[in-house]
């Protein structure tokens, strides 16, 4: 039997380092400024960066109720978000595995499609379909079920729609691959010892698909979080969210020390929601 020859280190770094360099350079040194920015200041009334290490830029953030405020909204609507693409995403998947025979692969490619247009296109269509004089308003309005359009861009509502239906396919897809992986004998089981369907789900078929919802609705609460396409265009500047206003004070105040700390405080509840599903998860596998 032949032996495949050892890589020398010196060719191993060789083919290691274009990686290395493009991540250090492309995710590495970013990040580092950015948290070195965010601990410096701007000159009153200019553009001018200070250097030096100050607090000011957080204690603004902590003592402001507008910026706080823009915090709260946006952690319970991501959290909103998640609870419903779970919500979509459960009955959908479990259809596409045991129904979706054939029309499987179709399906899991019509589902990942709002990730492969961006949050643009997705976003300007549902503008077309929740305006005033849009589809849906038009729609019932031709059946008589309201007289007046019903207010669905410029609030949560609108925003919430979007958000499913942009980071629907990242629940979906981990739901999926759980429950491929659940034999169907267990449900079959369960109900012939005289469990009933709602038994059944909840438990047998929830506890085993805990991985799939764990890290489906880790991804979409992360990606709920730093959305900014969506809740800009859908809310029309009237929903104020975190990535909203760090666009704002870099973009148009120019303060990119403060824009910076404001970046900081979402790469924080970032590490805290994946620092919370390892935990889960690890539990999970601890009882499995």
């Amino acid at each position: 039997m032949k032996q495949t020859p050892d890589i020398k280190p010196t060719a191993t770094a060789l083919l290691v380092a274009p990686a290395a360099i493009l991540m250090f350079g492309v995710f590495v040194l970013p990040f580092l400024f950015l948290v070195v920015l965010s601990f410096w200041s701007q000159v009153p009334g200019s553009v001018g960066i200070v250097p030096g290490f100050t607090l000011a830029n957080y204690a603004r953030i902590i003592g402001d109720g507008y910026y706080l405020g823009g915090l709260w909204t946006t952690l319970w609507l991501s959290g909103l978000v998640t609870l419903l693409c779970l919500v979509l995403a459960l009955p959908l998947a479990r259809w596409i595995v045991l129904h979706a025979k054939r029309s499987k692969g179709l399906l899991i490619g019509l589902c990942i499609l709002p990730l492969v247009c961006g949050a643009l296109l997705p976003t300007l269509g549902l503008v077309n379909l929740l305006s005033p004089l849009g589809f849906i308003n038009g729609v019932l309005k031709s059946m008589g079920l309201i007289k007046t359009s019903l207010p669905l861009l410029g609030n949560i509502a609108g925003v919430s729609i979007g958000l499913v239906q942009a980071f629907l396919p990242l629940m979906i897809l981990p739901l999926i691959s759980t429950i491929e992986r659940i034999p169907h004998d267990y449900e079959k089981a369960a109900m012939s010892l005289g469990a009933t369907r709602l038994v059944v789900w909840r438990r047998v078929l929830l506890p085993l698909m805990l991985p799939g919802i764990v890290a489906g609705s880790l991804l979409v609460f992360c990606a709920s979080l730093t959305a900014f396409v969506t809740p800009q265009i859908l809310g029309q500047g009237k929903v104020v969210t975190f990535a909203s206003l760090a666009y704002q004070q870099a973009a148009m105040v120019l303060d990119w020390p403060f824009a910076s700390a404001l970046g900081m405080v979402m790469l924080l509840f970032l590490a805290l929601a994946g620092l919370l599903g390892a935990l889960v998860s690890r539990g999970l596998g601890r009882r499995t």
